[in-house]
């Protein structure tokens, strides 16, 4: 399985982004990986401000040297303390593309939930969210501060690829967690079965065989991990998943959740499903999002 060895976390120096910063390093020093550090520059907008100058090329250098220094300060005691190489970054461009491009060479791009622009976001999609749709690299919404590595990571399962790759990435980012690994489930056309007058003992009997056969599953996923057992936790539960989903993060405690991209229809840019979507703005703890056949989900 592989590790996250190049490790970029985005900061706009917002109070999200440092949480985001926080965790990238404690991440960089659990997996002793690299650590880049980025901030973006808005291009148009910085256009549009050196206009206001009489000299817009010093005006330019002097918000680019003001960036790179705050960068620095950041910077420098992630490494004194930590003893990991990090390495300040300013780009100057469109902020979502820019991250892209930076996404690209990494094994895991961290970003914080909301940064300085939260009307904009309200309106339009957090920059989160759209990174995670464009993104084919592994990204990480981080949500609260981190204080410790993550302990109890809770992984969703639908046995697709997208939940395979998922469940690779959760036990190569937190090796040392609990993952709870969970699948939600209905049965097929139960309303109708209702109205067909199907009986409260039958309806029952459907849910504890459907409820079986992913326990089943969850099984066969995890023995197909070069992994200890002992540290899977399977969950089954009747409902819909998104709900579900949300109500087992409260009741497991989850600092972490690990999904895959699995989009319902092609309009999805990239395949990010409506759960993964509800499931990204409506958490409490942090979120990974993962593609399948990504660097984090293969084999080594």
């Amino acid at each position: 399985m592989r590790e996250f060895r190049q490790l970029s976390v985005a900061t706009d120096f917002s109070e999200d982004a440092q949480h985001a910063v926080q965790r990238a390093a404690l991440l960089a020093t659990e997996h002793q990986a690299s650590l880049e550090l980025l901030h973006v520059l808005n291009g148009p907008s910085l256009q549009t401000l050196a206009e206001m100058f009489r000299n817009p090329a010093e005006a330019e250098q002097k918000l680019s040297a003001d960036a790179a220094q705050m960068l620095d300060d950041v910077a420098r005691p992630i490494g004194g303390s930590a003893g990991i190489e990090v390495t300040p970054l300013v780009r100057i461009g469109r902020v979502r593309e820019e991250i892209l491009k930076v996404a690209e060479r990494t094994d895991l791009l961290v970003l914080g939930a909301r940064g300085t622009r939260v009307l904009r976001d309200l309106l339009l999609g957090t920059t989160a969210e759209v990174l995670v749709r464009r993104s084919r690299r592994p990204v990480l919404v981080v949500k609260r501060p981190a204080e410790t590595p993550y302990r109890d990571v809770l992984v969703p399962v639908d046995f697709s690829p997208a939940s395979v790759a998922a469940l690779r990435a959760a036990a190569a980012i937190a090796p040392d967690a609990q993952i709870t690994v969970f699948h939600a489930f209905t049965v097929p056309f139960e309303g109708k079965l209702w109205l067909a007058g199907v009986s409260n003992d039958e309806i029952l009997a459907y849910r504890l065989a459907a409820r079986q056969r992913a326990l089943d599953a969850i099984d066969a996923l995890v023995a197909s991990l070069d992994d200890d057992r002992r540290r899977f936790v399977p969950i089954v539960e009747h409902g819909d998943p998104a709900l579900a989903i949300l109500d087992c993060e409260k009741a497991s405690g989850a600092e972490l959740i690990v999904m895959g991209k699995q989009g319902e229809s092609p309009v999805e840019d990239l395949l990010l499903g409506s759960v993964t979507r509800h499931v990204l703005a409506d958490s409490v703890c942090d979120v990974l999002v993962v593609e399948p056949g990504g660097p984090a989900s293969a084999a080594a």
